[in-house]
C-alpha cells in the first residue's frame, strides 16, 4: 500500500505541475487587467511592482513544480510540502492585490474582488490534488479581500466581507470533493491497470500452455506414429504363431490355452486400434473419402466377423438389410463405427439375449433427400437418459451386468469422433432395464449398377495350399512367424530380410508378403516396385500379387499404396487375414 500511495501522490503532483505550466497567458492577461483597473488610483511603482512580482513568481513555481515532478529521487512528501510554499508565495503575490482596494471606490472594489475571487475559484481545478496548496493559495486571496471589506464597514462591507468567505467555504468543500473524485478514479484506473496486467500475464500463460499442449500433441502423435511399429511387431509374430500351432496337433488342454491365448491378442489388438484410432482421429489426419457404398454387404462382413464371439457369449445375432441397398459415405470409416457397436452391444447383452441390427430407407426431415437408417439394438441393462452423453466420453464405463461385460471405454468415443468426422449423426434410445438402441442416418446413394464396396470377402472360400509365397520382412521373429503361419496353411515359404536378398532368390513366387519399413533406407514399396519391374522383364505371364503388411498409421501410406494398388494389412494380423488377403490377390492376377 505505501508503494500505491506514493504512487498517488506522484500522481497529484504531476497534475499541479502540469497546471501551473499551462496557465501563463491567463495570469498574465489578468495581471494587465487588475493592473488596468488599479492605474489610476494606485502610485505606478506600487502597481509595477505588484505586477512583476506576480509573474515572476508564477515563472519560478511553474519552472520548481516542473523540476519536482520529474526529481524521483526526492521524497514525495518533501516535494508536496514544497509545493505548499510555491502557493503560498504565489498567493501571497496575486491576494496583495487586495490592498488596492483601499485606494478604489466601491465599484472598482467589486470589479477587483471579482478578480481575485475568481482566481481562488480557479485554483479548485489547479491545485486541489493537494489541499494544503489549495488552501494555502486560495486562503491568501480569499481572506485578504474579505478582510478588505469588512474594514470598510457599514451594511454593503459587512455583507460583501461574509459573502467572500462563505464563497471560501464553498470553494473549499468543492476543491475537496474534487480531490476525492480524483482518489477514486486514480484508484479505479490503478485497479484496470492492474487486471489489464493480470489479462495479459494469463494471457501470456494460455499462450505458453497452448504452446505446450500443442507441442504435447505432436510429440504423442510422433510417439504413438513411432511406437505403434514397434508395440504391433511382437503382437504381428503372436498372432501368426498362434494360428500355426492350430495346424498342430495338441491334447484338448493345450488347444484350450491356445484358444485362451488368441482371445486374450485379440482383446490387446483390439485395444491397441482404439488408442491409435483415438490419437488419429484428435490429430486430425484422418479424412473421410465417401463413395457409393453397399450396406448389406458391408453389413454381412461385419456381422459375420463377430459370429464366433456372439456363439461364445450365447447371444443370437439378427440382422435385415434390404438386397442392393447403397449409401453415400466412407465404408472404411462406417465399418469401423459398425463394428464399435456391434461388439459394444454384444459385450452388454446377457446370455440367451440378442443383438439386431436393422437398416432401411426413411425420408429425411428437409425432404431433400433421402436417408438410410441403421439401428443396432441390444438386450442389455440400458442405459439411464442422464448418462445417455457420458457413454460417448472416452474411458467411461458404467457399471457392468455381469462378469465380463465391462470393455476398455473407448469404442463409443470412437463412433462419436467417426461419426462427427462423416457428419452423421448419432442418437441413443435407452432406459434402464429397456436394452439400448443406437441410431445412424446416413445419406442414401441414388441406385446403380455394378458392385459397391462393402465386403470384404470374409465368407469366401480359399486355399493357399501348394503355393510359393516370399516373405520380406527384416525383423527376424516376425519372419520366422510368417514361416510358421503360412508353412501351417500349406505354402512353400521363401523368406528374406532385405531386397537383395528377395531378388537374389525370387524363383517363380504365386506371391510376396512384404513389410512397409525393411530397413537399411529401403521401403516395401520400393521393393514392390523391384519385384514387379523383375517380373515384367520376364516372358509374359501373371502379374505378380503383393500384400503389404505396416504397423504405420499415416495416411500418407495408405494413400501410396492405393496408388500401387498394394493390398494393404495392418499389423497385427492373424492367419486368417493374411491367408485371404493373399488367396484374393493371387486370384486377382
Amino acid at each position: 500500500m505505501p508503494a500505491a500511495r506514493d504512487e498517488l501522490d506522484e500522481r497529484r503532483l504531476q497534475v499541479v505541475a502540469e497546471q501551473a505550466v499551462g496557465l501563463r497567458w491567463q495570469i498574465l492577461l489578468t495581471a494587465v487587467v487588475v493592473a488596468a483597473i488599479v492605474w489610476r488610483d494606485v502610485p505606478a511603482p506600487w502597481v509595477l511592482g505588484w505586477f512583476a512580482a506576480v509573474i515572476a513568481s508564477r515563472e519560478w513555481r511553474a519552472a520548481a513544480l516542473a523540476r519536482m515532478a520529474a526529481d524521483r529521487a526526492r521524497p514525495i512528501a518533501a516535494r508536496l510540502r514544497a509545493t505548499v510554499g510555491w502557493n503560498v508565495l504565489i498567493g501571497a503575490c496575486n491576494g496583495s492585490a487586495a490592498l488596492f482596494m483601499a485606494r478604489l471606490d466601491p465599484t472598482l472594489d467589486a470589479v477587483l474582488t471579482m478578480i481575485l475571487v475568481s482566481w481562488g475559484a480557479g485554483a479548485v481545478s489547479t491545485s486541489a490534488t493537494v489541499m494544503p496548496a489549495f488552501l494555502a493559495y486560495a486562503g491568501l486571496l480569499f481572506v485578504p479581500t474579505a478582510a478588505m471589506w469588512l474594514a470598510a464597514g457599514g451594511w454593503l462591507g459587512w455583507g460583501v466581507g461574509a459573502l467572500v468567505l462563505m464563497f471560501f467555504g464553498v470553494q473549499a468543500r468543492f476543491a475537496r470533493r474534487n480531490l476525492q473524485t480524483f482518489e477514486e478514479s486514480f484508484g479505479i484506473r490503478a485497479e484496470n491497470q492492474a487486471l489489464a496486467t493480470s489479462l495479459e500475464f494469463e494471457r501470456a500463460q494460455l499462450a505458453i500452455a497452448r504452446d505446450q499442449a500443442v507441442r504435447a500433441n505432436n510429440d504423442k502423435s510422433r510417439f504413438l506414429a513411432g511406437a505403434s511399429h514397434d508395440l504391433r511387431q511382437p503382437l504381428q509374430a503372436m498372432a501368426l504363431n498362434v494360428g500355426a500351432l492350430r495346424h498342430v496337433p495338441m491334447a484338448p488342454d493345450a488347444r484350450a490355452i491356445v484358444e485362451v491365448v488368441d482371445s486374450s491378442l485379440e482383446q490387446l489388438r483390439a485395444m491397441l486400434d482404439a488408442l491409435l484410432d483415438v490419437s488419429k482421429l484428435d490429430a486430425g489426419v484422418v479424412v473421410a473419402q465417401p463413395q457409393r457404398v453397399r450396406i448389406d454387404r458391408l453389413l454381412t462382413a461385419v456381422m459375420a466377423s463377430f459370429g464366433a464371439a456372439a456363439a461364445a457369449r450365447r447371444v443370437a445375432l439378427h440382422t435385415a438389410c434390404p438386397p442392393g441397398l447403397e449409401v453415400h459415405t466412407d465404408p472404411d470409416l462406417l465399418r469401423r463405427m459398425l463394428a464399435n457397436l456391434v461388439d459394444n452391444a454384444i459385450k452388454f447383452s446377457p446370455a440367451g439375449g440378442q443383438v439386431e441390427v436393422r437398416v432401411g430407407a426413411r425420408e429425411a426431415p428437409d425432404a431433400s433427400k433421402d436417408e438410410v437408417e441403421l439401428t443396432v439394438r441390444d438386450s442389455g441393462p440400458g442405459i439411464a437418459p442422464e448418462n445417455h452423453r457420458l457413454v460417448f466420453e472416452d474411458l467411461v464405463r458404467l457399471p457392468a451386468p455381469g462378469p465380463g461385460a465391462a470393455g476398455h471405454g473407448l469404442g463409443l468415443g470412437i463412433v462419436r469422433r467417426m461419426a462427427d468426422l462423416l457428419g452423421v449423426p448419432v442418437e441413443l434410445d435407452s432406459s434402464l432395464g429397456a436394452g439400448a438402441c443406437f441410431r445412424l442416418r446416413l445419406p442414401r446413394a441414388a441406385p446403380a449398377g455394378g458392385d459397391g464396396p462393402g465386403g470384404d470377402g470374409a465368407g469366401t472360400p480359399w486355399s493357399l495350399a501348394g503355393r510359393c509365397v516370399l516373405v520380406i520382412e527384416d525383423d527376424p521373429m516376425v519372419r520366422g512367424a510368417y514361416l510358421n503361419a503360412l508353412g501351417a496353411m500349406g505354402c512353400r515359404v521363401l523368406s528374406a530380410a532385405t531386397l537383395d536378398e528377395a531378388l537374389a532368390q525370387i524363383g517363380e513366387p504365386d506371391a510376396v508378403v512384404v513389410d512397409c519399413r525393411l530397413g537399411g533406407g529401403v521401403s516395401g514399396f520400393d521393393a514392390a516396385e523391384r519385384l514387379r519391374a523383375r517380373r515384367r522383364a520376364q516372358p509374359a505371364g501373371p502379374a505378380l500379387p503383393i500384400v503389404m503388411v505396416t504397423a504405420d498409421t499415416d495416411p500418407a501410406v495408405v494413400e501410396a499404396a492405393r496408388r500401387q494398388a498394394l493390398p494393404l494389412l495392418r499389423k497385427p494380423v492373424d492367419e486368417r487375414g493374411l491367408g485371404r488377403a493373399l488367396a484374393a490377390a493371387i486370384e486377382g492376377s
